[in-house]
C-alpha cells in the first residue's frame, strides 16, 4: 500500500495535509472529509494531519482484509460485528513497524500503539465512516448507519485520564540531567554534534527547555525579537500559518501566549549565539527565528525543523540509555522542581496552581496544575501516616530485636 500523508504550505502561509496514493494523487473522499468536516470545523493543521494518519491506518486495514468501504456502502451494506472487531484489533498495531516485503519471525512480538492513539484512531474512523456511509450509502437507513458507528465507538479502549499517574513525581534523576549537560557542553568529546556553532545552539536549546519548561513547538517558534535583553524575558507568541516560516510542519504554540522571566545568564547565552554563530549561517538573516539549521544544503539557514530537533533528542537519549529521556521530560522535570520551590517559599496550593498555570500557559480553570499539585496532598498524607506509626510504636520498642 503506497498511501501516505503529504504536508503542504500555501503562499499565504496556511498549512494543510492530504492523503495521497502511490502516484501522489489525493484520495477523493478522505480529502473531502478533511475539507468539509475537519478544516471547516476550524481544526488546527496538526490535528487534521493526525486525523489523516488515522484514516491511513483505515486504508491499511482495508488493504489487508480485502474490504473496500466505498464498495460496501454503495451496495447498501454496513460493517458487521466481526469486521468491526477485526478493525479495532488492527488499529492497535503500530504501522511504523510494518515493512513491506520483509519476512518477520512469528516469534517476534508486534509493536502496538498506546490506548490514547488507539482511542483516537477509532474516534476519527467512526466519524469518517458515518460521513462516507451517509454520502455513498443512499439506501442505507440512518438507523443502520448509526448502529455501525455506535459499534465502532464502543470498541474503543477506556480513554486514559490525562491526570492518571503521578505526574508530579515524573522527573529525570539529577545524574541524568548532569550526563546530558556534560554531553551537550561545547567541546565535549561525547557531544552528538561536531561543529561548534551547532554545539552552542543545542546546549542553548536544552538550557531553555530545562529552565522554562516550555514545549518544543514553543522553543522552535521563538524569534530573536522575543528575547528582551533589557527585561530578561522570553515571549511565547502564537504564530499559526506564519508566512515567513517555510516549514511545512510548522512548530506551533498550543498554550497561551505569555512572557517568561529568565536569568541574565540565559539572555547572554542567546546574545552570544546570535552574534557569534547564527549570523554566520547563510540565509539565516532572511527570517527572525532564533534557532536555525547550520548544516550546508538547501535548508541551511532555515528555521530548525521539528524532525531535526527530534533527531537531536534521539541522539541525546542514546547518551543515557534506559533513562527514558525525551524533550517533554524536561517539562515534567520543571514541574517537579517547581513544586519543591513552591514548598520552600511557603506558597499556598492556590498560589502554586496559579503560578504554575501562568508559566506553563494553561488556563487557570483547566485543572492541569492540580495534577502536579497533588504532591502537597501525598506528602502530607505520608507525614500523617508516619506520625500515626510513631504514636502506636514507642521509641523503645523500635530498637528491640
Amino acid at each position: 500500500m503506497g498511501i501516505s500523508v503529504r504536508r503542504f504550505r500555501a503562499v499565504d502561509g496556511e498549512r494543510f495535509s492530504v492523503l495521497v496514493d502511490e502516484d501522489g494523487m489525493p484520495l477523493y473522499h478522505q480529502t473531502l472529509y478533511a475539507t468539509w468536516m475537519l478544516r471547516n470545523g476550524s481544526l488546527a493543521a496538526n490535528s487534521i494531519t493526525n486525523a489523516l494518519h488515522a484514516l491511513k491506518a483505515l486504508c491499511a486495514w482495508e488493504d489487508k482484509v480485502g474490504v473496500d468501504l466505498e464498495s460496501v456502502f454503495s451496495q447498501s451494506k454496513t460493517l458487521n460485528e466481526n469486521q468491526i472487531r477485526e478493525l479495532s484489533d488492527f488499529l492497535q498495531r503500530s504501522l511504523a513497524s510494518d515493512v513491506e516485503k520483509r519476512v518477520v519471525s512469528t516469534k517476534r512480538k508486534r509493536k502496538v500503539v498506546g490506548p490514547s492513539t488507539h482511542y483516537f484512531r477509532l474516534s476519527v474512523i467512526a466519524d469518517y465512516v458515518e460521513f462516507l456511509a451517509n454520502r455513498i450509502g443512499k439506501d442505507i437507513t440512518a438507523g443502520r448507519i448509526q448502529a455501525m458507528v455506535t459499534a465502532i465507538r464502543a470498541s474503543r479502549p477506556i480513554k486514559p485520564s490525562k491526570s492518571s499517574g503521578d505526574l508530579d513525581d515524573v522527573h529525570l534523576p539529577s545524574e541524568v540531567i548532569q550526563a546530558l549537560e556534560d554531553a551537550l557542553r561545547p567541546g565535549s568529546s561525547n557531544n552528538p554534534a561536531k561543529v561548534y556553532g551547532v554545539q552552542l545552539r543545542n546546549a542553548l536549546m536544552f538550557t531553555i527547555l530545562r529552565l522554562t519548561g516550555m514545549r518544543r513547538g514553543e522553543l522552535l517558534n521563538l524569534k530573536i525579537r522575543d528575547c528582551n535583553y533589557a527585561t530578561n524575558t522570553l515571549k511565547i507568541v502564537r504564530r499559526a500559518d506564519a508566512k515567513g516560516d517555510a516549514r511545512k510542519h510548522q512548530p506551533t504554540t498550543k498554550t497561551r501566549p505569555r512572557e517568561i522571566s529568565v536569568i541574565s545568564e540565559v539572555v547572554e547565552k542567546i546574545r552570544v549565539y546570535v552574534m557569534t554563530e547564527r549570523q554566520r549561517v547563510p540565509n539565516a538573516r532572511k527570517h527572525g527565528y532564533l534557532f536555525v539549521t547550520h548544516k550546508a544544503g538547501p535548508t541551511q539557514g532555515s528555521p530548525l525543523s521539528l524532525s531535526a530537533f527530534g533527531k537531536l533528542m534521539g541522539e541525546l537519549a542514546d547518551r543515557v540509555a534506559g533513562a527514558g529521556f525525551h524533550a517533554h521530560a524536561l517539562r515534567h522535570n520543571w514541574n517537579y522542581d517547581f513544586s519543591g520551590i513552591a514548598d520552600a517559599n511557603g506558597m499556598t496550593q492556590e498560589e502554586e496552581e496559579n503560578a504554575r498555570s501562568f508559566i506553563m500557559g494553561w488556563s487557570e480553570t483547566s485543572g492541569r496544575a492540580q495534577t502536579y499539585n497533588r504532591r502537597h496532598i501525598k506528602e502530607k498524607a505520608q507525614q500523617a501516616a508516619l506520625a500515626l506509626q510513631e504514636k502506636y510504636l514507642p521509641k523503645k520498642a523500635k530498637g528491640a530485636s
